[in-house]
């Protein structure tokens, strides 16, 4: 048996009969196509499509082609799924199944492969309408699973209201198969999203639904109860499925539960003027099957004749086997009833060949039903071979891949490790020259300490003797001799200018290498250094030390500070113009710190990196040599200050 079961979803979300009010369809399509070509204005086109599609079906085919023209322009997939959708349940109205798989397969391909929420939404509608095929060829089974997929895909995308269309139809097959409480389950399924969702529309479908269900399980006063309850509803008379729905239940009531016949066939009557608004085939023959059961119990057998035939002009041409065989069923029993027995003979003859062609139909059904299952197993056996396959692969590719990356971690560690080495070697020969340079630097400067000493020694041993015995020889002269005034000036100015000689040789032997810094040490040297250069007047020197009492550095280290001390204070008397200087020395934890400052006219510390004096680089060098740190801070007109650090440990 085929049930049309397309209008339940043509008219699941729209009313039939547009109101009065509403403007004319070709002004809302000129409205619409004055809009921007884009994607709002295929989706405006799609829902005026929609809203018509069982009202005007040759202005919805006008509205289709414009969706779909345009969707191809704008390269917009959603909107021309869902046109060539439209087209397709066009199709299933008009009972030309093939050709609607044809535009279903389009709007399928649309989408198939898009994991946005629109186009899952648009897979599940689109599983609909397959549903919608599999259920008039009566595959049953197939149709459910379809109306189920859709349903899950509703489900993912947070919109289980629209598996409303699914689990109507679902309830109404289960009423073909004879299975009233699953019919009823699937019923109540769609009444409870109906109340979840508030939708008037989706609780009148829910009422019919309901009603369906009740009539398969024979519990006719719920059968009435929700036929009035949903001509409770307002406006249900604008849509003329629904309304015709509730009144052919309210006629099932009468009919098999009050058996007040002229109460059902007046329900009938009325449900029928509905259907012929819309052209329902399906629903109209099975109006008039009702009307003939009713006209057969009332014996009015010349009405049976006459509807029954009405229904057969309906069943024959759609293959409306099931709905026939119960139409002739009845014909036969009223011309059997009316005494006239060739008719009733001809009714039963018929009746009996469709049994057989309903029993032919159930059998072939079984079979295809068995070899889709079969085909449905092979495919999932076939998918499963190639997702195993796929899997290999993708583990083989994994392993490949980590392979790789292993080794390119091993390469660039191996890299990585040279370069350290390359590295390291080049700071160990970086070090070697340093310490070269430095024991180069020592050699140097000892070598230069040593010469100090001997000159200094030979200066004051030998110049300085001679010098000292010429005076003394001088001196007995003087008291041996007769001299002139003249002479006796002379002679004093000679004794004056000898003791300035053995002042000075005294002085420079003195500065090459001070006894007091080896007597007495660093600190001591370092004060009357100071003292000396202040007693002269050219500069007042202030020196300051801590913590120096208990520390005697190696001579090495003491001759070298002694040096730089000195050839700070030259700079600061040749060339800041400083009056006043400071020179502190600290001792703590093994450091020597030194400092030197003078409020001179200060310089560009910059300059000293482009500058090649021999007095900074003899002040770097000794530093280096004693692997000190120098700090050196000066601005214009606020003088220098020099800071050292040394480590003697």
């Amino acid at each position: 048996m085929k049930k049309c079961w397309l209008i339940c979803y043509s008219l699941f979300f729209l009313l039939a009969v547009a109101d009065a009010q509403q403007p004319s369809l070709s002004a809302q399509l000129a409205a619409i196509e004055k809009t921007k070509d884009d994607s709002a204005k295929v989706n405006r086109l799609n829902e005026l499509a929609t809203a018509n599609l069982a009202s005007d079906p040759g202005f919805v085919k006008l509205v289709i082609q414009k969706s779909i023209a345009l969707s191809q322009k704008i390269n917009y997939d959603l909107g021309a799924s869902v046109a060539n959708g439209i087209q397709g349940s066009m199709l299933i109205y008009e009972m030309k199944l093939d050709s609607a798989l044809l535009f279903i397969d389009k709007a399928w391909q649309l989408v198939e492969s898009k994991k946005d929420i629109a186009s899952l939404n648009q897979q599940a509608s689109t599983l609909q309408k397959y549903g919608a095929v599999l259920q008039q060829k009566q595959l049953y089974d197939s149709a459910i699973k379809k109306y189920l997929q859709a349903t899950e895909l509703y489900r993912q995308t947070s919109n289980e209201n629209l598996s409303i269309v699914g689990f109507y139809n679902i309830a109404v097959m289960y009423g073909f198969l004879k299975q009233p409480d699953k019919a009823l389950n699937y019923a109540r399924q769609v009444n409870r999203i109906a109340n979840t969702t508030k939708d008037p529309e989706f609780l009148v479908r829910s009422f019919i639904a309901l009603g369906d269900a009740f009539t398969a399980t024979q519990t006719f006063d719920s059968v009435y109860f929700y036929a009035q309850k949903g001509l409770a509803q307002p406006n249900v008379s604008n849509n003329p499925f629904v309304a015709g729905k509730f009144h052919q239940l309210t006629g099932i009531y009468f009919l098999n539960k009050t058996a007040s016949y002229d109460s059902a066939i007046q329900s009938f009557v009325t449900a029928l003027q509905y259907f012929e608004k819309i052209n329902l085939p399906y629903e109209k023959a099975l109006i008039y099957q009702n009307m003939t059961n009713a006209f057969l119990q009332k014996k009015d057998f010349a009405n049976v004749i006459r509807y029954g035939n009405n229904a057969l002009e309906l069943c024959r041409p759609l293959g409306m086997y099931e709905l026939q065989s119960k139409v002739l069923a009845d014909m036969a029993k009223a011309a059997e009833y009316a005494g006239s027995k060739d008719s009733a003979l001809r009714y039963l003859q018929e009746f009996i060949a469709l049994r057989d062609t309903l029993e032919q139909l159930n059998k072939r059904q079984l079979v295809n039903d068995l070899e889709e299952k079969y085909q449905s197993q092979r495919k999932e056996a076939l998918l499963q071979s190639q997702q195993n396959s796929i899997y290999k692969k993708n583990v083989l590719n994994y392993i490949l891949m980590g392979s790789a990356i292993i080794l390119l971690l091993l390469f660039i560690l191996g890299y990585y490790n040279y370069k350290q080495k390359q590295k390291l070697q080049q700071q160990r020969i970086a070090e070697l020259e340093t310490q070269q340079q430095l024991m180069a630097a020592e050699a140097v400067l000892k070598g230069e300490e040593q010469e100090r000493t001997r000159l200094a020694k030979d200066l004051h041993d030998g110049l300085g003797g001679m010098l000292s015995g010429i005076k003394y020889s001088f001196n007995n002269m003087k008291g041996n001799m007769v001299m002139t005034e003249t002479n006796q000036q002379a002679f004093e100015r000679g004794m004056d200018m000898l003791d300035s000689s053995i002042q000075e040789m005294r002085r420079v032997a003195h500065n090459m290498m001070p006894e007091v810094l080896l007597k007495f040490g660093l600190d001591t040297a370092l004060k009357d250094f100071c003292n000396d250069i202040s007693k002269t007047g050219v500069m007042q020197i202030s020196y300051q030390s801590l913590g120096m009492k208990d520390v005697q550095p190696s001579q090495t280290t003491a001759i070298t500070i002694y040096r730089i001390v000195q050839e700070l204070i030259n700079n600061s008397l040749k060339h800041s113009g400083a009056v006043n200087a400071i020179v502190q020395l600290s001792y703590q934890n093994n450091h020597l710190s030194l400092t030197v400052e003078d409020d001179g006219k200060g310089f560009d510390t910059a300059l000293l990196t482009a500058q090649s004096g021999i007095g900074w680089a003899n002040i770097k060098s000794r530093i280096e040599f004693l692997k000190g740190q120098m700090d050196i801070q000066s601005q214009k007109n606020k003088g220098t200050s020099v800071h050292i650090e040394i480590d003697i440990s």
